[in-house]
């Protein structure tokens, strides 16, 4: 690596890391480049060579946050989906809460819905990356979705109401129940 590049890492660190402090304090609308740049202290123009604008800025975070919580998944399979519910809804309340603090950041306010859909549209283009006959199994999409967006809504919704062991333990028992219910 040299120096060049060196600087280019600082610059994508410093720029996010005041992204995410002024994010954990306004809506992403309310965010201005020019108080990112003071508080990153960097110029407009160094901004602008790395993104086009805040909402460039966003979405590329908004990526690798997503990103991160699939790659800290185990390699799923068309199988996991079918056969072992129980255990992928454990392994995404696990990534869910291991990426809690920057979801709830990253994905405040307006951006709140979009998360959780592209988590899943990641997943599904993954998995069918090494089983394409995942692509038209809508029973299996249907499981997928249902492990998904209701670990997720539950997650947001009640950990903290009750124990995560417990909270994880019910969410397996539900998917088991619905990993049976065949069309």
């Amino acid at each position: 690596m040299d120096f060049l590049d060196i600087r280019i890492e600082k610059t994508e660190r410093a720029i996010k890391n005041a992204f995410m402090e002024l994010r954990a304090q306004k809506p992403l609308e309310k965010i201005r480049v020019k108080e990112l740049c003071d508080l990153a202290c960097i110029n407009k123009s160094t901004f602008y060579a790395h993104y086009q604008d805040i909402y460039a800025l966003a979405t590329a975070m908004e990526d690798e946050l997503v990103e991160a919580v699939v790659a800290s998944l185990p390699r799923l399979t068309a199988s996991d989906v079918s056969e072992r519910t129980e255990w992928l809804t454990r392994e995404l309340f696990r990534a869910f809460v291991r990426n809690q603090e920057a979801v709830n950041i990253v994905f405040a306010d307006s951006r709140q819905g979009l998360f959780i859909n592209r988590v899943e549209g990641m997943l599904c283009r993954c998995i069918a990356e090494k089983d394409p006959s995942f692509e038209s199994d809508v029973v299996r999409k249907v499981v997928l979705s249902f492990c998904v967006q209701g670990c997720y809504y539950t997650f947001t919704s009640y950990c903290g109401q009750m124990d995560e062991k417990r909270l994880v333990s019910l969410l397996a028992s539900i998917a088991r129940a619905a990993q049976k219910i065949r069309m």
